[in-house]
């Protein structure tokens, strides 16, 4: 793999972000590091969606990708969280050759779940499921991961 340069993000709150540049062999990494707080999930989408078309991934893939990745870190600060800011959201996307896999984790302590979809709430999972050509969500060590693939024209 190639070296990996850090991005300024727009505001100094514990957010890391590492990228592969293009080029640097056959994957590439997005990871950051956010608050758990909802203004971090619009500088999240658009860090990765600029990083998305750097890397070559565009149109209804790349909508796709950051739909679902904005949609599991809402959840995450949401659920995981509960106004709690001081919880951190771990958002990467490695991209794999022909798939691109979208991994999001907190250390929250999540609501069971609800019965039924709700008017406000319920759709993200379902949503991100039939975008994604896999999807899985667990619980494990104190923490939530989600995790989804998807297929990546080329």
């Amino acid at each position: 793999m190639g070296t990996r340069a850090a991005i300024t993000p727009c505001r100094p709150v514990r957010p890391v972000n590492q990228m592969v540049p293009p080029g640097a062999g056959n994957s590439a990494l997005f990871s950051m590091s956010l608050p758990g707080e909802p203004t971090s999930v619009a500088h999240a989408r658009r860090s990765l969606r600029q990083w998305l078309a750097g890397h070559g991934v565009a149109g209804g893939v790349l909508d796709d990708v950051v739909l679902c990745a904005d949609e599991a870190v809402t959840n995450a600060i949401e659920h995981g969280y509960r106004g709690d800011t001081t919880g951190e959201v771990r958002l990467s996307v490695e991209l794999l050759g022909t798939a691109i896999v979208v991994t999001v984790l907190d250390h929250g302590h999540w609501r069971p779940a609800q019965d039924g979809l709700g008017v406000s709430h319920g759709w993200g999972l379902p949503m991100i499921k039939s975008l994604a050509e896999t999807m899985a969500v667990t619980h494990t060590d104190g923490h939530t991961t989600l995790t989804a693939r998807f297929r990546r024209p080329g």
